[in-house]
């Protein structure tokens, strides 16, 4: 995974996504052409050719751009991986060279970014869809706790903080499909899915099914009370959305019959499968148990439809 991000350096500078090795207080340098022999190694995303997702074997390139980024000190404030907002800290990405070590949430959220970025998977058969990052999840989750009353969490001289939950709503609002990251107590992740079409809500876990969805629950109290508060304010219209009472919305287990994992660390990586990979009422590929030294995710592009 480590060599998706930079293996989309040539793909980033296209679709404008700042992609960066970067240090805060020294200046860290690698020979760009190393990077260029990297990119051919990426199919290049296009809505018309389909790409079969597949292992992805490091060459010798490979090895050799991971080597230098080892020798990077672990300390803090060194940042090696810029994508847009997201940034991935030396000392966090030593998840990525250990067979079974857990994605912390700056690493999924740079891939995220590299999700984000391509155009066909903004639009697919279930509608337009909106992917949030992980940091997110935090906020939505918070302001779910009952015994936090709503002027407590924006109060009404906090412009700044009223006006970043109106344009989530808005831009929630604005698209059939929310996908949001749930990540239980930093032990693991699984996708949740706000499929305002089919007024639900869907959950795509690689360990299986589950009857308690607490994190999930308390992070939908959330968004419902961003939504109350913001319709307090304005008129809420024109959007996408049949219902604003999202809390009402059934919770839907997606039975996974083969993309489950069969490990205890990979949950990260099936996140990221499922984030690319689900249209709002099945996966466009199927995969199976995933592995971080021969994996790299490839996106296999769907078909384009009018949102």
């Amino acid at each position: 995974m480590i060599i998706g991000f930079c293996l989309s350096w040539m793909e980033s500078k296209e679709e404008n996504v700042a992609l960066t090795v970067i240090q805060r207080d020294n200046t860290l340098s690698i020979d760009e052409s190393l990077l260029m022999s990297l990119s051919h190694n990426k199919p290049k995303t296009s809505v018309t050719t389909t790409i079969v997702p597949k292992d992805y074997i490091c060459t010798q390139g490979d090895l050799a751009l991971i080597d230098w980024i080892k020798e990077i000190p672990c300390e803090p404030r060194v940042e090696v991986v810029l994508i847009d907002d997201a940034f991935v800290e030396r000392k966090r990405m030593e998840c990525l060279f250990e067979p079974d070590a857990y994605l912390g949430d700056e690493v999924i959220d740079c891939y995220i970014n590299l999700i984000k970025a391509q155009e066909h998977l903004k639009c697919r058969s279930g509608g337009r869809v909106h992917i949030e990052n992980a940091f997110q999840f935090n906020f939505l989750k918070r302001d779910g706790d009952v015994d936090t009353k709503t002027d407590e969490l924006y109060p009404s001289k906090d412009m700044a903080q009223i006006s970043s939950a109106e344009r989530r709503v808005l831009l929630y609002l604005d698209h059939d499909m929310v996908f949001i990251p749930i990540n239980i107590r930093e032990m693991h992740w699984y996708l949740a899915v706000i499929n305002a079409r089919n007024m639900e809500i869907q959950v795509l876990d690689s360990l299986g099914t589950s009857s308690g969805r607490n994190d999930l629950i308390d992070t939908i109290k959330g968004l419902q009370r961003q939504i109350d508060m913001v319709s307090q304010r304005k008129e809420l219209k024109d959007h996408r959305w049949p219902d604003l009472r999202v809390a009402s919305w059934p919770l839907r287990e997606i039975e996974m019959e083969y993309a489950k994992q069969t490990d205890s660390s990979s949950c990260g990586l099936f996140l990221l499968n499922y984030i690319e990979y689900w249209t709002g009422d099945e996966l466009s590929d199927n995969f199976t148990q995933v592995y971080y030294y021969y994996y790299d995710i490839y996106a296999k592009p769907i078909d384009t439809y009018n949102c």
